[in-house]
C-alpha cells in the first residue's frame, strides 16, 4: 500500500471516465434526441426511403452521410437535386410520412430512461434536436420523456441547426451553465460538432454502422454499467 488515501468520489469513478474527464463534472446535461434517447432513427430512415423511392431521387455516394443527423430541410433539399422534384413537394411529403409513422410509437433506446433518470436527480437537462420544436416536443412526449427536460431547443429556436454550435450555446444558456460546465450526449457526426464548437464536453455514442465522432469519450450504449458508475459519483 503507498499510503495515501484516495477521495471516496475518486475511488468511484470508472478508469475510462477518469481518464476522460479528470475531476471534472457538469452542472448541466444535454441530450440528443433522435437514435440517442428514441428509436426514431429508423423511423426517420423509413421515411427517408419512402420520400427517395416516391420521387426516384437518385443518391449518391455520401449521401446518407449528409442526410444523418441533418434537418428536414437539408433532406429535403437533396432529395429534390437528386430526384429534379420541387423542394417544397419533398418538403411537405417527408413531414406528412414522417408524421404518419411516427404515429405508430416510438421506442426508448436501451438505457435511455436509466440514464435520464440518473442525471436529472443530479443535474438539470435539456434536450437539442435538429427537429422542429413541434416535433420535438410530441417524440418526447409519445416517449414518455418530456417531462424530464428544463429546456428544449429545436431547429426553429436558434438561428442556425447542428452542426452549427448555436442550439449547444443555447442550451447551455437557458441552463444557467456555462458551455465548459456542461456535458453533451450525441450519437451523430453533426450533432457532435455543434456541441464541441459551442464548448461543451462530449460523450458519442454511434449509431450502429457509423463511425464515433471526435469526442472526449464514446461509448457503444448508453446501457454501458461504467457511464451509470460515473454518473452516480457526481
Amino acid at each position: 500500500m503507498s499510503g495515501v488515501e484516495v477521495p471516496a468520489r475518486v475511488a468511484e469513478v470508472p478508469a475510462r471516465f477518469a481518464e476522460a474527464f479528470g475531476d471534472w463534472t457538469p452542472r448541466a446535461v444535454v441530450f440528443d434526441c433522435d437514435g440517442l434517447l428514441l428509436d426514431t432513427e429508423s423511423i426517420w430512415q423509413r421515411t427517408e426511403d419512402l420520400v427517395v423511392a416516391a420521387h426516384d431521387a437518385q443518391l449518391q455516394v455520401g449521401d446518407g452521410d449528409v442526410l444523418h443527423g441533418s434537418t428536414i430541410e437539408v433532406a429535403a433539399e437533396l432529395i429534390a437535386l437528386r430526384s429534379g422534384h420541387d423542394e417544397q413537394e419533398v418538403l411537405a411529403d417527408l413531414h406528412r410520412v414522417f408524421d404518419r409513422e411516427l404515429s405508430a410509437g416510438i421506442r426508448p433506446m436501451a438505457g435511455a430512461e436509466e440514464i435520464l433518470r440518473l442525471t436529472g436527480e443530479r443535474v438539470p437537462l435539456g434536450c437539442a434536436s435538429n427537429s422542429w420544436l413541434a416535433a420535438l416536443e410530441g417524440k418526447l412526449t409519445l416517449g414518455g420523456m418530456r417531462e424530464q427536460f428544463a429546456v428544449l431547443e429545436a431547429s426553429d429556436t436558434v438561428e442556425n441547426p447542428k452542426p452549427a454550435p448555436d442550439m449547444y450555446a443555447a442550451a447551455a444558456r437557458a441552463l444557467d451553465a456555462a458551455p465548459s460546465d456542461v456535458l453533451a450526449f450525441e450519437d451523430s457526426g453533426t450533432g457532435a460538432r455543434a456541441a464541441r464548437d459551442a464548448g461543451l464536453r462530449l460523450i458519442a455514442v454511434p449509431t450502429p454502422g457509423f463511425a464515433a465522432p471526435p469526442a472526449d469519450l464514446a461509448l457503444t450504449s448508453l446501457t454501458d454499467p461504467d457511464l451509470a458508475s460515473w454518473i452516480r459519483s457526481w
